[in-house]
């Protein structure tokens, strides 16, 4: 078989419409900037938003979410530990809160790290697999059927 040059016309698996296209052009198409004297910003139309690209995971979220237990463990481990070393002697009930409290910022903190391999490996080896994906599917503008077309 000779190549003819033409691209191969998709038309739609559910109502045979030869009007598909691909999402990350509806992305471009709904996605304007606007600048103004004082403000500045992006709108996009919903069919933009639906079609929007994924995203990677950020460390943000993990960093507000175990970062407060950590600070709070670490100020008050801390604080105690002083007063563990000061001359007069602590009860063993208070040097066990002190070492509970202690095992709970290393806890956090090792959760922390966990959290932050989760992340990295999602970025690594999961997000080019669904950006791929997202830049090889197609959308019906009749029925709106959203399909993986692999060249």
């Amino acid at each position: 078989m000779a190549a003819t040059g033409q691209e191969m016309a998709y038309r739609c698996e559910q109502c045979g419409s030869p009007e598909i296209v691909a999402l990350s052009q509806l992305y471009e198409q709904g996605t304007r900037s606007f600048s103004g004297r004082f403000t500045s910003g992006v709108s996009q139309s919903y069919t933009a938003k639906a079609a929007s690209p994924p995203r990677p995971r950020g460390y943000l979220r993990a960093c507000l979410g175990w970062g407060f237990p950590i600070f709070f463990c670490g100020l008050w481990g801390a604080a105690s530990m002083s007063a563990l070393l000061r001359p007069p002697r602590a009860t063993p009930a208070f040097v066990g809160t002190v070492v509970v409290l202690l095992l709970f910022g290393l806890m956090f903190v090792l959760g922390l790290l966990f959290n932050f391999y989760k992340i990295a490996r999602f970025n690594r080896e999961v997000y080019p697999h669904l950006h791929s994906d997202w830049a090889h599917t197609f959308m019906c503008r009749r029925c709106g059927k959203n399909s993986l077309i692999r060249p």
